[in-house]
């Protein structure tokens, strides 16, 4: 499936920035999440302006590698309107802003109306709680990385799996 241009313009930009801001070159995988993690934190109280061409471009990339990882997510773009950004998977009900976790990331809080929380039917709800409580409390300064939102998000996309009832038929 082929990805959005504006999320491969952002992902490019974010490998660049990264690669010149540290040295160390993003590759997609999941392996390289602590980098975007330390790229995260250099820019400690980022101004809005700062923040608003951070967050695309650390979204972008952030959510190319889930989609690639998974290997099923289905980019929904609106140019216009980064708060509106989806990734929704094909053979689950999951979905979630790639843009607004890198914004909470970057803010290291929560941001309401940008759909940075994994968003499920009301029947897929409580099954991907139960996944995630597996992980146990997690530390605010934890919660604000993108490795750590990695895992949540992979563990709530195989639970789904994993039931009938949270998976779409193909096709």
């Amino acid at each position: 499936m082929e990805t959005n241009d504006a999320v491969i313009d952002l992902t490019v930009a974010c490998v660049t920035s990264v690669k010149n801001a540290t040295g160390l070159e993003l590759d997609l995988t999941q392996d390289t999440l602590p980098i975007l993690d330390h790229y995260a934190e250099l820019a400690e109280s980022p101004r809005g302006e700062v923040v608003s061409l951070l967050a695309p471009m650390c979204g972008a990339y952030f959510g190319e590698l889930i989609r690639r990882e998974l290997d099923d997510g289905v980019w929904h773009v609106d140019p216009e309107k980064h708060s509106e950004w989806r990734l929704a998977f094909e053979r689950s009900s999951l979905r979630f802003n790639p843009l607004g976790i890198a914004l909470e990331v970057l803010l290291r809080q929560d941001v309401p109306d940008w759909g940075a929380h994994l968003q499920t039917p009301v029947e897929d709800q409580l099954r991907v709680k139960k996944a995630l409580d597996v992980y146990g409390d997690v530390r605010d300064q934890d919660y604000y990385r993108f490795s750590v939102r990695f895992e949540a998000i992979e563990q709530a996309y195989l639970a789904l799996l994993n039931n009938p009832a949270g998976m779409r038929p193909k096709g």
